[in-house]
């Protein structure tokens, strides 16, 4: 009997264990999960990074790929409201205060709408 158990507890031991033996656990290697995004959501997540970087040309640069490449993409409106939040930071108030109204224009119904009237208001107090 007990050679039967033990042969039973063995063959179990194969049957559960063998596939785990080759199922490897992979761990993420940073920046890996951009291969599961969609191009226009790294080009913008770049984009937001050089932000935060302060390198504002570079950031227009990568919205304005992001605009031109993908014009369906639920990222333009928001690109092309970071496009003026990016002239803004740098001071080139007359092409931020474009890029807002351009915003509005053919965004009307976003919620940044707000944001985008008060950052126009506010250009257009440090004009006068």
């Amino acid at each position: 009997m007990t050679s039967r158990a033990t042969a039973s507890f063995l063959l179990i031991c194969v049957l559960v264990l063998t596939p785990m033996a080759f199922c490897q656990t992979q761990t993420p290697t940073p920046g890996a999960n951009t291969a599961l995004k969609s191009p226009d959501a790294v080009l913008f997540e770049q984009a937001i990074q050089a932000t935060r970087n302060a390198h504002y040309a570079e950031a227009r640069t990568l919205l304005e790929k992001l605009i031109r490449s993908y014009p369906n993409s639920d990222y333009v409106a928001r690109a092309k409201f970071s496009i003026g939040d990016a002239w803004y930071a740098e001071g080139v108030l007359q092409r931020a205060l474009m890029e807002y109204q351009d915003f509005i224009t053919f965004f009307p119904n976003r919620p940044e709408v707000k944001e985008a009237r008060q950052k126009i208001d506010a250009i257009q107090k440090k004009a006068e």
